[in-house]
């Protein structure tokens, strides 16, 4: 009797660990979904890209001169407009190499983010921002209302590379 007792016994205490494993909630993942980064059809996590961005771009110890770095893509208009502010005064060459450095972290930014996108080169911003025609202004923040006083102002076509200002510098390079 004792022997049946306890096999009665070890197959209910089987069984209940059994029925306790089958269940889903064993391992239950729980994430919300305002966790999730909300995906353009284009594949680009924007909100998540911008912050990436505007980490890289803002921070003081690699560029001491940046005050803030704003950018605005509209497709309808085909523009991708970069606006580069700084807290103190830069040279024009350190404005030119500083707005492709942007722009191009920008492109590559993407490019990490789906595959669809090739990174920027030599002759590239990025294969996304290549369909835009890319309008970029570098000025000091105080003196942004001032057009005057803008270090850099230049708009390149969609589909072609130079550096920024070369037109202007009469050093237009031919693709």
């Amino acid at each position: 009797m004792k022997k049946l007792f306890r096999a009665a016994v070890l197959m209910l205490l089987c069984a209940g660990l059994l029925c306790g494993c089958t269940k889903r909630t064993i391992i239950k993942r729980v994430q919300d979904e305002e966790d999730l980064p909300v995906v353009s059809e284009d594949g680009i996590a924007w909100e998540q890209l911008w912050a990436d961005w505007t980490d890289v771009y803002q921070d003081k110890d690699f560029y001491p001169f940046a005050e803030t770095v704003n950018a605005s893509i509209s497709p309808e208009d085909n523009l991708a407009e970069f606006f580069l502010l700084l807290s103190k005064p830069i040279s024009r060459e350190e404005a030119i190499e500083y707005a492709d450095e942007v722009i191009k972290g920008l492109g590559h930014l993407i490019a990490q983010q789906t595959p669809r996108y090739s990174d920027p080169g030599e002759t590239s911003f990025g294969s996304y921002l290549d369909q835009y025609d890319i309008r970029v202004l570098v000025t000091e923040d105080s003196t942004k209302a001032d057009s005057s006083t803008w270090i850099l102002e230049d708009t390149v076509p969609a589909g072609q590379y130079r550096k920024f200002g070369a037109e202007q510098d009469g050093q237009a390079e031919s693709q």
